[in-house]
């Protein structure tokens, strides 16, 4: 290509395309081996929700603990494995378990009214079990043994479950010797059946609202108690609109989301969910405090007992600081929730004249046109979100939320799954890059990579429809509806130096870009980022691109 073709690439860094013969393709046909296809798209649903849960499902599966297997289901529910190694290179697929897709006897008048169907899918929250939820309300637990060998696996558990997709699963150890495996699972309900069902305790907002379906989650647990598998527990949140990302947190003690609307829970079969009112009234806190440069009062509001002080009336302590001037982030090392911190006005008042030059009670009705606040020449339409992003944690014992982030006007990514059994990161734009934020705890978010002009970039692919990285964050993927694949790589030496020869600015490193121009032009229905190999998958073929030597 022209060397004036330079795509997004950061300033610092020199952005080469490369022709997709540079990179190693290998493909196995489907049927070569297996007659019976992939597992088609069978529902006609009115609910926009449902179409796009089914649109945009990854039918191509990966193993994070062993990069180079993927997984995907036949129409007939055979499970199949394939390999990518240096000998081999794509090996044919290997049948390892077999899912009944049968439609169950009790199916919902909803379901059947609207033919909700959801596919089939497989999670493994650790390196020798594996879940497979068939879509149609069934959930297995099957032990894998090591997957690096070739052999059936064995079922340990089965259970009924409401229908969706199984997302997640993450394994957690409890008390002696018990285990348990969260499964999150997504589906689609008309919200007149969550309002008419029983069970279900939904928010006043919830339930006047205009909108015809609701996105839900069902969040499984299942216990081993050292020699049996059960179903221990199910809760349920629900809400308007997409959930761009879900995931049970690292201590497995909630839920984050990543949504547009709010989400809330509606059922706990173990502890009944409060019905809350927007017109409770504010309970007093247990205690206040106030505090300045020097000291802190504290006021008790709740009765003491007789025995360990004589009062009457409020009590107030008084603390001295042993360092002035500090402020304290909270009375206890460990905060009550039931205390409640006051703000000094004399403090308040001094921070308001320190940012009074930054602010101004006056609306300037005259602007003036030759210089105004910003250039909206400088934004284009990829600029623009449809709706604003909202972070969520919901805590599983109180059901309540716990913490809420308002992001704006930002883009969502993608989400990305490292290996192990660690909570999903998810990538959402800033500016013009892709910047990838890794959950920790309950409600700690690290910032793990960025992607260069990467949100600018994917604004620009209209006809995207899967996003994936590398576990490394070493390159990310885009893959159009069909034909094509698009491959940014991060800034990597080269072991030389290029110049600019107008800035004179040096250079030495090189993000590549491949575009991969596919064999075929079947839709691609699913993707997976190993280390240095990418699969596609599509209904009659599974193709394995190298772009790595090592």
């Amino acid at each position: 290509m022209p060397h004036s073709w330079r795509l997004f690439g950061p300033m610092n860094d020199l952005s080469v395309w490369q022709p997709v013969e540079s990179e190693a393709c290998y493909n196995l046909v489907l049927g070569l081996h297996y007659r019976d296809g992939l597992e088609k798209r069978q529902s006609s649903s009115s609910y926009y929700l449902h179409t796009r849960l089914e649109a945009l499902h990854n039918h191509l599966f990966g193993d994070p603990f062993n990069g180079t297997f993927v997984y995907y289901f036949s129409s007939k529910g055979h499970l199949l494995k394939h390999n990518f190694s240096k000998d081999t290179r794509l090996g044919a697929g290997e049948v390892v378990w077999q899912a009944d897709f049968t439609e169950p006897d009790e199916v919902s008048e909803d379901d059947k009214a609207e033919n909700l169907h959801y596919f089939a899918s497989v999670c493994f929250p650790s390196s020798d079990l594996a879940i497979v939820g068939n879509g149609q309300g069934s959930l297995h637990i099957l032990e894998t043994g090591d997957r690096s060998t070739t052999r059936s696996w064995l079922e340990l558990f089965e259970c009924t479950t409401q229908r969706g997709i199984l997302t997640q699963a993450r394994l957690a150890d409890g008390e002696a010797h018990d285990r348990y495996i969260h499964c999150l699972m997504m589906s689609v309900m008309p919200l007149q059946s969550l309002i008419n069902n029983e069970l279900y305790v939904l928010d006043d907002k919830l339930r006047t609202s205009s909108a015809s379906a609701a996105q839900v989650v069902h969040w499984l647990t299942l216990k081993y108690n050292g020699a049996t598998w059960n179903l221990n527990r199910i809760r349920t949140i629900a809400g308007e609109g997409t959930v761009e990302y879900c995931s049970v947190d690292e201590k497995t003690s909630g839920v984050l989301l990543l949504c547009h609307k709010n989400f809330s829970f509606i059922h706990d079969s173990c502890t009944p969910v409060a019905k809350t009112s927007p017109k409770e009234e504010k309970l007093l806190p247990k205690f206040s405090f106030l505090q300045t440069s020097d000291d802190i009062t504290v006021w008790m509001n709740e009765e003491l007992p007789k025995k360990d002080v004589t009062c009457d009336g409020t009590l107030e302590i008084v603390l001295c600081k042993a360092s002035e001037g500090v402020n304290w982030k909270a009375l206890f090392q460990s905060q009550d929730p039931a205390g409640e911190e006051l703000l000094d006005p004399q403090l308040v008042e001094e921070v308001n004249q320190r940012l009074a030059h930054l602010t101004s009670d006056k609306f300037d009705a005259n602007p003036d046109p030759d210089n105004p606040a910003y250039n909206p020449g400088q934004f284009e339409a990829c600029d623009e979100a449809n709706e604003d992003l909202v972070l969520l944690r919901l805590d599983g014992s109180s059901h309540k939320l716990s913490s809420m982030c308002h992001l704006g006007a930002t883009q969502h990514l993608f989400n990305s799954q490292v290996e192990g059994n660690v909570v999903p990161a998810f990538c959402i734009r800033h500016d013009v890059d892709g910047v990838l934020w890794q959950p920790e705890g309950e409600d700690r978010f690290v910032h793990t990579a960025t992607y260069n002009a990467f949100g600018y970039v994917k604004a620009s692919k209209t006809m995207a429809k899967f996003t994936s990285a590398a576990p490394d964050n070493s390159y990310v993927a885009v893959a159009d509806v069909k034909s094509h694949i698009y491959v940014f790589f991060q800034p990597e030496a080269f072991g030389g130096e290029l110049r600019n020869r107008k800035s004179g600015k040096r250079m030495n490193t090189v993000a590549r870009q491949v575009v991969i121009s596919m064999k075929t032009h079947d839709e691609i229905l699913g993707i997976h980022t190993s280390h240095n190999v990418l699969f596609v998958l599509t209904e009659k073929n599974i193709f394995g691109y190298c772009l790595r030597s090592s």
